[in-house]
């Protein structure tokens, strides 16, 4: 079993605690906030461990493994740190926000025998394994577009820091919150991106800053994609994958922190629709544990890192074309 370390014990840290409660891989022992006082009910009630300082971790041979779930901003010099220090990482999304910082966070990880854990776990949700299970089948033919909306106003209510809303740590909107989640998902089917249009807008004083984001996608395939994430409306998330032999959507009815059944409908051309209802899952849990079992020599871990790399790549050049309003090569 691998012991580890939650470190930031916010909305976020704290769902990934619980979800990792009855864990038989992942042993979480210890937690690290800068404000211990806020979180130490928290610890108490879940057993941890707590401390304000990520060194001592860092320090600890008792601790395995970090689990980082940080602003953005720091998780270059975190990771590094980790690296060096020889625990396995777990980096909360977007691991990086530029891809020089990506490119030397892997070096260091590569460098020290490190297998780097990510938190998109949309990957993991049944219904999107269907879909990418037929895509992989070649159910759906020749690729030719895959799109999605994935919008919620969870980043208007209490539960999210105000790092969230920050363009300077979270630009473009929710991109870091939600739209990283799905070119992640994007490029697991599509491959790699050769370019794209992005464009922000701000439509409600709900929210601070870019309340939309929508991308336009070509990937090197050919295949065209898009993509558009709102940040003041209630739930909404459809995914759709469209061949030559068929297509699929995904239906999401709530966030990942809430169990909800998700749907898949299929038409393929024998012209019948056919839905199929996934019960929700723990796919937190679930990524975490396929990365534990990675580090502990039990099985492949599903992201690459030239797909962790290329997701920041993604990121960045859509930063870049929405501030230009210019098609970015990526």
């Amino acid at each position: 079993m691998l012991k580890a370390a939650v470190i930031g014990l916010g909305w976020w840290g704290k769902q990934i605690v619980t979800c990792l409660s009855n864990s038989k891989i992942i042993n979480v022992t210890h937690g690290v906030d800068v404000d211990i006082d806020n979180v130490s009910n928290f610890a108490f009630e879940n057993g941890l461990s707590i401390d304000d300082s990520y060194d001592n971790v860092l320090s600890n041979p008792e601790i395995d493994a970090v689990i980082l779930v940080t602003p953005h901003l720091l998780h270059e010099k975190q990771v590094i740190a980790a690296a060096k220090s020889g625990k396995q990482i777990f980096c909360e999304k977007p691991f990086a926000l530029n891809k020089t910082a990506a490119k030397r966070m892997l070096a260091a990880c590569e460098k020290n025998n490190i297998i780097v854990g990510i938190g998109h776990e949309r990957r993991f949700e049944p219904a999107l394994e269907a879909m990418k299970d037929y895509y992989d089948m070649g159910k759906f033919g020749t690729l030719i577009h895959i799109e999605c909306n994935w919008s919620h106003n969870n980043f208007t209510k209490n539960v999210a820091s105000g790092w969230r809303k920050d363009p300077k740590q979270a630009p473009a909107g929710t991109l870091t919150a939600l739209g990283v989640h799905i070119t992640d998902y994007f490029q697991s089917v599509a491959g790699p991106v050769a370019k794209l249009k992005a464009q922000t807008a701000h439509r409600s004083n709900l929210f601070p800053s870019n309340d939309i984001v929508a991308v336009q996608f070509t990937f090197e395939s050919g295949a065209t994609g898009y993509m558009c994430n709102i940040a003041t409306t209630p739930f909404y998330s459809r995914i759709n994958i469209f061949g030559d032999k068929g297509w699929c959507e995904a239906r999401e009815n709530s966030n990942v922190d809430i169990p909800e059944p998700a749907t898949l409908t299929t038409r393929w051309l024998d012209e019948e629709l056919t839905t199929q209802t996934f019960a929700s899952s723990n796919v937190v849990r679930a990524n975490l544990e396929q990365w534990a079992n990675s580090v502990l020599g039990n099985c492949d871990y599903r992201f690459t890192n030239e797909q962790k790399l290329h997701n920041v790549e993604i990121l960045e050049a859509i930063v870049k074309s929405a501030k230009n309003d210019k098609e970015v090569l990526v």
